[in-house]
């Protein structure tokens, strides 16, 4: 994290008119105060410190429960004030007997005494050594606001105490009046005074700004600007759209994206940021359509058409651009005050970061010189403008290596001998001509060369010519067992952003995580095919039936369909699957299935099953076993929960979340795939 010079604090006077403290050491990053553990404080710590109001010790602790003296409070509180540029004035001056001119604190105390926001104690003496009071502090801090004697009542300090407790300033403050205030409730009081009114209804902080921009999401305390500028911050608002501004000081990184109050200084500059509390979610994006967004964990987000979306520092309409999500691993949703969404912020696309594909140059557009777009292995591919250097050096018909970003765009161009993309994926469209899903997420289709292959077959590809794919059957690879814990196949380590796939024979692949396998190795049987990156590194791993992830899970129902015509007819099983998301085709099976049974099919895309199971279940659990939507405890043993486990209320036939199910009744039927104390995972749910 940043740390505070005493440079940048100068730099910061600028818009706070601070001047350096004596006795006082600089650190701006509470996320750096190592002692700092309540969420509250932590934040409150963060905000002041980078305004340099609070400061931390050299050693990177903040001692939140270390006292203040009055002195302190008062030099906190002038700071707070905005007025630290006015105590020079103050200084060389004696007003209480016990603080000499020569005393670190005779300006602030002299500042803070002219102003009326302190007295002594009536004999001609201050006592800035001593402790100060919960009720001092917040007499000291009302008076700030604006508040006198006649707003608050005569009674002190119990009508002080009321007021502040009113005005909700005493959150996680000791209500003791006498009670020596720490440094950690003074960053809560103070904190908690920026973010209020003062009495003539203005807001606090814009004390200390020259400008404000409210309803300010800050994006970036380190980017660069569309000019080029370093070391912006990146801020969005509905009313100047993007913008980036230089900054007089570093916002803590602990603010960026919240949104709340911008400062600006004189020369609109940033000198400080002040979050609110509206809401702020990320979501781990499953799917995108034109009016929602759905999260993994099956939650659904309405967005407007109108709603301004933000990729790539691009800034657009959800309307205008939703489709381009795809490949997006989270968005994050910004709400105002009154709830609705006015902001959604796609984090970077990785989908295709560092893919790497080999074919022959198959076609381009506009020009080779210039171009926007060029077909390789059946893909046109967009062309970053970082590429086309590197891609200069060849012509259609070469045979060359692309490495694409995140966005799927090709980014780099190299020869073969420098660089061979190994490409490993299903077979999704089998004859003369046929198509591929990779691994890596691209569809690469042209005419076949080499052995027949089948709908479903593991296959490596390559290119032999323009327009041709030559398909050969992908197994083995890196041999051994998986060690989950320890990350390796074998003696080879898994690469960082190792690629796992999980199938039933020739079902189609689904993409699973490390976490998803629940035994501790997986023998090398099961592993179909394990590949290598340039660094020798296992990067993508084709398990055969390990996580049970590859069936579709619900309600079974079975039938049967007749095909041909005359003698020739054939009447053959079926098999489909009704959950949530509705019932599935009629697949064809070979398996013996109960009618209404619970289970999951697997099945392969020419519409057959690969594969058949039905359920195991224990009855009558109590809603008291589950651990939130996590898991639940059968049998004494924690099994894990699907994460897109399939709920069926029983009595109105309908399907259901588990909250909702778990708001209905007490007790369940709970459906488990593996083995209870090994691989079990929960499937299906039912009400009881």
């Amino acid at each position: 994290m940043k740390q505070r010079t005493l440079s940048a604090l100068l730099a910061a006077a600028l818009c706070l008119g601070i001047i350096g403290v004596a006795g006082f050491s600089f650190q701006a990053d509470a996320a750096s105060f190592s002692d700092v553990t309540d969420a509250d404080t932590a934040e409150a710590v963060s905000v002041l410190s980078s305004l340099g109001i609070v400061s931390g010790y050299s050693d990177g602790t903040y001692h939140p429960s270390a006292t203040l003296t009055r002195a302190q409070f008062c030099t906190l509180a002038v700071l707070a004030e905005g007025h630290g540029d006015q105590v020079q004035g103050s200084a060389y001056r004696t007003l209480f007997s016990d603080l000499p001119a020569t005393h670190w604190a005779a300006p602030y105390v002299n500042l803070a005494q002219s102003e009326g926001l302190i007295s002594g104690y009536g004999n001609g003496r201050f006592g800035p050594d001593d402790a100060v009071t919960v009720g001092q502090a917040v007499t000291i801090v009302l008076r700030l606001m604006g508040y006198t004697e006649e707003d608050v009542g005569a009674l002190w300090p119990q009508d002080y105490m009321q007021k502040a407790t009113d005005l909700g300033l005493l959150d996680g403050i000791s209500t003791n009046s006498s009670a020596a205030m720490t440094r950690g409730e003074a960053a809560l009081l103070l904190y908690a005074m920026l973010k209020s009114d003062t009495k003539d209804g203005s807001d606090y902080v814009a004390k200390l700004a020259s400008s404000t921009i409210s309803s300010a999401v800050l994006l970036s305390n380190d980017d660069e600007a569309a000019d080029g500028t370093l070391h912006t911050a990146q801020v969005y608002a509905a009313q100047g759209g993007l913008t980036w501004y230089e900054q007089s000081t570093d916002l803590p990184d602990t603010l960026v994206g919240r949104r709340g109050t911008l400062l600006l200084d004189k020369s609109g500059k940033v000198c400080g940021f002040l979050p609110d509390d509206t809401t702020v979610r990320t979501l781990q994006l499953d799917s995108a359509d034109a009016g929602k967004l759905v999260a993994q964990d099956g939650a659904s987000y309405t967005i407007s058409n109108s709603t301004a979306l933000l990729m790539d520092d691009e800034l657009t309409t959800y309307g205008s651009a939703w489709y381009e999500l795809e490949g997006r691993s989270t968005v994050t949703l910004y709400y105002t005050a009154s709830g609705s969404i006015d902001l959604v912020v796609a984090s970077e696309a990785v989908k295709y970061d560092g893919v790497a594909l080999t074919g022959y140059y198959e076609a381009v557009s506009p020009n080779t010189t210039n171009p926007d777009t060029i077909t390789l292995l059946g893909l046109t591919l967009e062309v970053s403008d970082e590429a086309i250097s590197s891609l200069s050096a060849f012509k259609v018909g070469d045979k060359l290596t692309v490495v694409l970003n995140g966005a799927g765009e090709v980014a780099y161009a190299c020869s073969t001998s420098e660089r061979t993309a190994q490409m490993v994926g299903l077979v999704t469209a089998a004859g003369d001509t046929c198509s591929v899903e990779l691994f890596n997420g691209l569809t690469v289709s042209g005419e076949r060369s080499g052995s027949s292959v089948s709908v479903g077959d593991l296959v490596r590809v390559t290119s032999s010519g323009i327009g041709n794919l030559s398909l050969s059957t992908a197994t083995g690879g890196v041999s051994g067992s998986l060690n989950v814990a320890k990350g390796t196949l074998g003696s080879v380590p898994l690469a960082d952003n190792v690629v796992l796939y999980d199938r039933v024979g020739k079902s189609s692949a689904v993409r699973v995580e490390l976490d998803d396998i629940l035994t501790d190795t997986v023998s090398a049987s099961k592993i179909t095919y394990a590949g290598t990156n340039a660094d020798g590194e296992v990067d993508v791993v084709v398990l055969n039936n390990v996580t049970g992830d590859a069936y579709t899970y619900g309600i079974l129902h079975t039938g049967t369909k007749t095909e041909g015509s005359g003698d020739m007819q054939v009447t053959n099983d079926t098999v489909a699957v009704e959950n949530s998301a509705g019932t599935t085709q009629d697949y064809l099976t070979g398996s013996s299935v109960r009618s209404q049974s619970v289970g999951g099919v697997a099945a392969t895309s020419d519409g057959k099953t690969a594969g058949v199971v039905t359920l195991d279940k224990v009855t009558g659990v109590a809603r008291s076993a589950f651990d939130g939507e996590d898991a639940v405890v059968l049998d004494g043993v924690r099994v894990p929960v699907s994460d897109d486990v399939q709920v069926y209320n029983a009595d109105s036939g309908q399907w259901i979340t588990l909250g909702e199910a778990k708001a209905y009744t007490d007790t369940f039927t709970v459906y488990y795939s593996g083995t209870i104390g090994s691989d079990a995972k929960v499937r299906v749910i039912f009400t009881e």
